[in-house]
């Protein structure tokens, strides 16, 4: 027997230890939206949506992409929400690490506009405009 999209949804929600409430209040969701959801009421839900319970319900976008017939090349997850899977970080730690990587994105993206550029050999090359 093929699983619907509600059934999947409650069964992670289930799983997960929430209400139908406290999903609706993490996702940013109605409660009634959700409800619908599940049993199979509303049709063709956006994949923002889906993409929201996927990470509030740390499931594989994919996976319910693939219930209103989206066959993505490749979707990541957010940051936080791979640093917490695949380090078995709690939401605050992934959050910092989080932080952590985007300061020193924005930080290495600055270095390359003021003329700083790595070499291969890991020493930086300056401008030479002054001669």
């Amino acid at each position: 027997m093929n699983q619907t999209l509600g059934d999947y949804l409650r069964a992670a929600r289930t799983k997960a230890g929430l209400s139908v409430r406290q999903l609706g209040t993490l996702s940013g969701m109605s409660h009634g939206y959700l409800v619908k959801l599940e049993l199979g009421q509303q049709e063709r839900p956006s994949a923002e949506h889906l993409m929201r319970l996927a990470e509030v319900l740390e499931l594989d976008a994919v996976e319910l992409l693939r219930f209103i017939g989206v066959e993505p090349t490749r979707v990541l997850p957010s940051a936080q929400v791979y640093f917490r899977r695949k380090y078995g970080l709690s939401d605050a730690e992934a959050e910092d690490l989080s932080r952590v990587v985007e300061d020193y994105r924005s930080r290495t993206l600055e270095e390359g506009r003021h003329g700083k550029n790595n070499t291969e050999d890991g020493d930086t090359e300056r401008s030479t405009d002054a001669a």
